[in-house]
Protein backbone atom coordinates (compact mmCIF):
# COMPACT_ATOMS: atom_id res chain seq x y z
CA UNK A 1 0.00 0.00 0.00
CA UNK A 2 2.75 2.65 1.39
CA UNK A 3 4.58 2.11 -2.47
CA UNK A 4 1.91 3.59 -4.59
CA UNK A 5 0.76 6.08 -1.72
CA UNK A 6 -1.57 4.67 0.63
CA UNK A 7 -1.37 4.74 4.69
CA UNK A 8 -1.35 2.11 6.49
CA UNK A 9 -3.22 2.50 10.21
CA UNK A 10 -2.56 -0.42 12.73
CA UNK A 11 -5.37 -1.30 15.00
CA UNK A 12 -4.30 -1.99 18.86
CA UNK A 13 -5.36 -2.62 22.00
CA UNK A 14 -1.72 -2.87 23.78
CA UNK A 15 1.54 -1.07 23.69
CA UNK A 16 3.11 -4.74 22.70
CA UNK A 17 1.23 -4.43 19.30
CA UNK A 18 1.74 -0.90 18.53
CA UNK A 19 5.32 -1.08 19.27
CA UNK A 20 5.40 -4.19 16.85
CA UNK A 21 3.73 -1.81 14.31
CA UNK A 22 5.40 1.15 14.72
CA UNK A 23 8.89 -0.79 14.10
CA UNK A 24 7.14 -2.67 11.12
CA UNK A 25 6.13 0.72 9.14
CA UNK A 26 2.78 1.54 9.91
CA UNK A 27 2.02 5.05 9.33
CA UNK A 28 0.03 5.37 12.23
CA UNK A 29 -1.60 3.64 15.41
CA UNK A 30 -5.84 3.30 16.15
CA UNK A 31 -5.41 2.66 19.69
CA UNK A 32 -9.17 1.23 21.12
CA UNK A 33 -9.84 1.22 24.23
CA UNK A 34 -12.11 -0.87 26.14
CA UNK A 35 -15.09 1.41 25.86
CA UNK A 36 -14.89 0.83 22.23
CA UNK A 37 -18.15 -1.36 20.20
CA UNK A 38 -16.63 -4.75 19.32
CA UNK A 39 -12.95 -5.71 19.73
CA UNK A 40 -11.46 -3.15 22.05
CA UNK A 41 -8.97 -4.43 24.68
CA UNK A 42 -8.49 -4.56 28.19
CA UNK A 43 -7.25 -1.11 28.77
CA UNK A 44 -9.31 1.62 29.03
CA UNK A 45 -8.98 4.98 26.79
CA UNK A 46 -7.85 7.08 29.84
CA UNK A 47 -4.77 5.01 30.39
CA UNK A 48 -4.12 3.21 27.05
CA UNK A 49 -3.74 7.03 25.01
CA UNK A 50 -1.61 8.28 26.92
CA UNK A 51 0.61 5.18 27.32
CA UNK A 52 1.04 4.84 23.85
CA UNK A 53 1.56 8.48 23.33
CA UNK A 54 4.60 8.25 25.63
CA UNK A 55 6.32 5.23 23.78
CA UNK A 56 5.25 6.17 20.06
CA UNK A 57 6.53 8.23 17.34
CA UNK A 58 3.70 8.13 14.44
CA UNK A 59 0.21 9.75 15.04
CA UNK A 60 -2.22 8.11 17.39
CA UNK A 61 -5.85 7.57 16.87
CA UNK A 62 -7.67 7.42 19.82
CA UNK A 63 -11.31 5.07 19.44
CA UNK A 64 -13.51 3.99 22.10
CA UNK A 65 -15.38 6.43 24.37
CA UNK A 66 -15.38 9.47 21.81
CA UNK A 67 -18.48 11.15 20.74
CA UNK A 68 -18.34 14.86 21.14
CA UNK A 69 -16.16 17.81 21.49
CA UNK A 70 -15.58 16.80 25.53
CA UNK A 71 -13.90 13.95 23.87
CA UNK A 72 -12.17 15.00 21.01
CA UNK A 73 -10.34 17.74 23.61
CA UNK A 74 -9.57 14.97 26.13
CA UNK A 75 -8.01 12.83 23.66
CA UNK A 76 -5.99 15.59 22.26
CA UNK A 77 -4.67 16.17 25.96
CA UNK A 78 -3.83 12.62 26.63
CA UNK A 79 -1.77 12.50 23.33
CA UNK A 80 -3.94 11.47 20.65
CA UNK A 81 -3.93 13.19 17.43
CA UNK A 82 -7.35 12.26 16.58
CA UNK A 83 -10.35 10.40 17.26
CA UNK A 84 -12.23 7.87 15.68
CA UNK A 85 -16.06 7.55 16.66
CA UNK A 86 -17.34 4.71 15.00
CA UNK A 87 -21.23 4.20 17.56
CA UNK A 88 -21.52 8.52 16.57
CA UNK A 89 -21.01 7.79 12.91
CA UNK A 90 -23.04 4.64 12.90
CA UNK A 91 -25.93 6.80 13.80
CA UNK A 92 -25.76 9.27 11.57
CA UNK A 93 -28.25 10.38 9.44
CA UNK A 94 -25.83 9.56 6.53
CA UNK A 95 -25.23 6.02 7.87
CA UNK A 96 -26.31 2.95 5.90
CA UNK A 97 -27.14 1.53 9.65
CA UNK A 98 -31.34 0.55 9.74
CA UNK A 99 -33.35 3.05 11.45
CA UNK A 100 -35.18 1.14 13.90
CA UNK A 101 -31.26 0.04 15.48
CA UNK A 102 -29.83 3.68 15.34
CA UNK A 103 -33.27 4.58 17.47
CA UNK A 104 -32.57 1.87 19.68
CA UNK A 105 -28.90 3.06 20.79
CA UNK A 106 -29.81 6.57 20.43
CA UNK A 107 -32.45 5.48 23.49
CA UNK A 108 -29.90 3.60 25.06
CA UNK A 109 -27.39 4.38 28.24
CA UNK A 110 -23.77 4.02 28.39
CA UNK A 111 -24.23 1.16 30.63
CA UNK A 112 -26.57 -0.89 28.42
CA UNK A 113 -23.87 -3.11 26.41
CA UNK A 114 -22.30 -6.61 26.57
CA UNK A 115 -18.78 -7.06 26.77
CA UNK A 116 -18.24 -11.02 25.75
CA UNK A 117 -16.31 -13.61 24.30
CA UNK A 118 -19.24 -15.72 23.69
CA UNK A 119 -20.61 -13.96 20.90
CA UNK A 120 -17.74 -14.29 17.98
CA UNK A 121 -14.92 -16.07 20.21
CA UNK A 122 -13.29 -12.88 21.08
CA UNK A 123 -13.95 -10.23 23.82
CA UNK A 124 -16.82 -7.97 22.01
CA UNK A 125 -18.96 -5.09 22.84
CA UNK A 126 -22.34 -5.12 22.05
CA UNK A 127 -25.79 -3.76 22.25
CA UNK A 128 -27.73 -4.78 25.30
CA UNK A 129 -30.69 -6.87 23.99
CA UNK A 130 -32.69 -9.36 24.59
CA UNK A 131 -30.89 -11.10 21.53
CA UNK A 132 -27.43 -10.04 22.72
CA UNK A 133 -28.12 -11.83 26.39
CA UNK A 134 -29.15 -15.17 24.47
CA UNK A 135 -26.21 -15.01 22.09
CA UNK A 136 -23.61 -14.28 24.95
CA UNK A 137 -25.13 -16.77 27.70
CA UNK A 138 -22.85 -19.61 27.10
CA UNK A 139 -20.36 -21.02 24.49
CA UNK A 140 -21.60 -22.87 21.21
CA UNK A 141 -21.69 -26.67 21.61
CA UNK A 142 -19.39 -28.65 19.74
CA UNK A 143 -22.53 -30.17 17.67
CA UNK A 144 -23.80 -26.85 16.98
CA UNK A 145 -20.10 -25.56 15.73
CA UNK A 146 -19.33 -28.06 13.42
CA UNK A 147 -22.39 -27.18 11.77
CA UNK A 148 -21.75 -23.74 11.63
CA UNK A 149 -18.02 -24.33 10.57
CA UNK A 150 -19.81 -25.76 7.12
CA UNK A 151 -21.97 -22.26 6.91
CA UNK A 152 -19.04 -19.93 7.94
CA UNK A 153 -16.41 -21.97 5.35
CA UNK A 154 -18.66 -21.11 2.65
CA UNK A 155 -19.28 -17.02 3.83
CA UNK A 156 -15.31 -17.29 2.98
CA UNK A 157 -15.14 -19.40 0.01
CA UNK A 158 -13.09 -22.62 2.14
CA UNK A 159 -13.61 -25.56 0.21
CA UNK A 160 -15.61 -28.42 2.20
CA UNK A 161 -12.99 -30.86 1.88
CA UNK A 162 -10.57 -28.45 3.92
CA UNK A 163 -13.34 -28.30 6.70
CA UNK A 164 -13.77 -32.23 7.82
CA UNK A 165 -9.61 -32.67 8.17
CA UNK A 166 -9.57 -28.84 10.02
CA UNK A 167 -12.85 -30.18 12.69
CA UNK A 168 -10.48 -33.32 13.15
CA UNK A 169 -6.94 -31.39 13.45
CA UNK A 170 -7.50 -27.73 14.18
CA UNK A 171 -10.92 -28.05 16.08
CA UNK A 172 -9.78 -24.53 17.70
CA UNK A 173 -8.94 -22.71 14.39
CA UNK A 174 -12.53 -24.39 13.24
CA UNK A 175 -14.33 -23.22 16.17
CA UNK A 176 -13.81 -20.09 15.97
CA UNK A 177 -14.54 -19.54 12.28
CA UNK A 178 -17.83 -21.61 13.39
CA UNK A 179 -18.26 -18.55 15.80
CA UNK A 180 -17.57 -16.01 13.27
CA UNK A 181 -20.10 -17.45 10.73
CA UNK A 182 -22.99 -17.04 13.02
CA UNK A 183 -22.02 -14.04 14.45
CA UNK A 184 -21.74 -12.38 10.92
CA UNK A 185 -25.51 -13.69 10.32
CA UNK A 186 -26.78 -11.94 13.25
CA UNK A 187 -24.44 -8.70 12.82
CA UNK A 188 -25.77 -8.76 9.53
CA UNK A 189 -29.72 -8.84 10.88
CA UNK A 190 -28.89 -6.12 13.67
CA UNK A 191 -27.39 -3.80 11.03
CA UNK A 192 -30.84 -4.58 8.79
CA UNK A 193 -33.01 -3.37 12.12
CA UNK A 194 -33.86 -7.19 12.95
CA UNK A 195 -32.78 -7.21 16.92
CA UNK A 196 -35.06 -9.70 18.03
CA UNK A 197 -32.59 -11.65 16.09
CA UNK A 198 -29.84 -9.82 15.79
CA UNK A 199 -26.65 -8.76 17.55
CA UNK A 200 -25.36 -5.31 16.70
CA UNK A 201 -21.78 -3.71 18.00
CA UNK A 202 -21.75 -0.51 19.80
CA UNK A 203 -19.57 1.03 22.18
CA UNK A 204 -19.95 2.58 25.71
CA UNK A 205 -20.06 6.42 23.69
CA UNK A 206 -24.21 5.13 22.85
CA UNK A 207 -24.83 6.89 26.14
CA UNK A 208 -23.35 10.30 24.87
CA UNK A 209 -25.31 10.20 21.74
CA UNK A 210 -28.52 11.72 21.59
CA UNK A 211 -30.31 12.09 18.38
CA UNK A 212 -29.51 10.83 14.88
CA UNK A 213 -28.00 13.87 12.40
CA UNK A 214 -25.92 14.20 9.69
CA UNK A 215 -22.15 14.08 9.45
CA UNK A 216 -21.53 17.06 8.15
CA UNK A 217 -23.56 18.54 11.42
CA UNK A 218 -21.95 15.88 14.12
CA UNK A 219 -18.80 17.07 12.63
CA UNK A 220 -19.73 21.05 13.46
CA UNK A 221 -20.49 20.47 16.54
CA UNK A 222 -17.75 18.87 17.74
CA UNK A 223 -15.57 21.32 16.75
CA UNK A 224 -17.79 24.34 18.20
CA UNK A 225 -18.10 22.39 21.39
CA UNK A 226 -14.24 21.48 21.34
CA UNK A 227 -13.63 25.11 20.99
CA UNK A 228 -15.67 26.03 23.86
CA UNK A 229 -14.24 23.66 26.00
CA UNK A 230 -10.72 24.34 25.18
CA UNK A 231 -11.24 28.19 26.06
CA UNK A 232 -13.30 27.30 29.34
CA UNK A 233 -10.36 25.29 30.60
CA UNK A 234 -7.99 27.61 29.43
CA UNK A 235 -9.86 30.31 31.23
CA UNK A 236 -9.73 28.22 34.51
CA UNK A 237 -6.28 26.96 34.90
CA UNK A 238 -4.79 30.96 33.28
CA UNK A 239 -7.04 33.07 35.85
CA UNK A 240 -6.78 30.82 39.26
CA UNK A 241 -9.88 32.08 40.30
CA UNK A 242 -11.76 29.61 42.73
CA UNK A 243 -9.14 27.04 42.26
CA UNK A 244 -7.52 25.28 44.93
CA UNK A 245 -4.75 23.16 45.63
CA UNK A 246 -5.97 19.77 46.54
CA UNK A 247 -2.80 16.82 46.42
CA UNK A 248 -1.55 18.72 43.71
CA UNK A 249 -4.50 18.59 41.55
CA UNK A 250 -6.23 21.79 40.57
CA UNK A 251 -9.85 21.65 41.89
CA UNK A 252 -12.96 23.71 40.82
CA UNK A 253 -15.50 23.87 43.67
CA UNK A 254 -19.03 23.27 42.92
CA UNK A 255 -21.27 26.00 42.89
CA UNK A 256 -23.73 24.56 44.51
CA UNK A 257 -21.05 23.56 47.11
CA UNK A 258 -19.76 27.17 47.29
CA UNK A 259 -23.05 28.51 47.91
CA UNK A 260 -23.34 25.90 50.68
CA UNK A 261 -25.99 23.43 48.86
CA UNK A 262 -25.57 19.61 48.92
Amino acid sequence: MQKYGGKTIATVVSSKHALSAESIGADAIMATGHEAAAHGGDVTSMVLVPALASRLKIPIIAAGGFADGRGLMAALSLGADAIAMGTRFATSSDSPLADKTKAAIVASREDETIYSDKFDGMHARVLRTQASLKATRKHMNPVLAAIKSFQAAKLINMPMWQVIPGLMTQYKKMYQLALFGAAMDKILAANNGDLDYGVQFVGQSLGLVHEVKSVDLILKDIIAEALEVHHRNQSRLSSGEDLRVDAKVFVRPRASAAAGGG
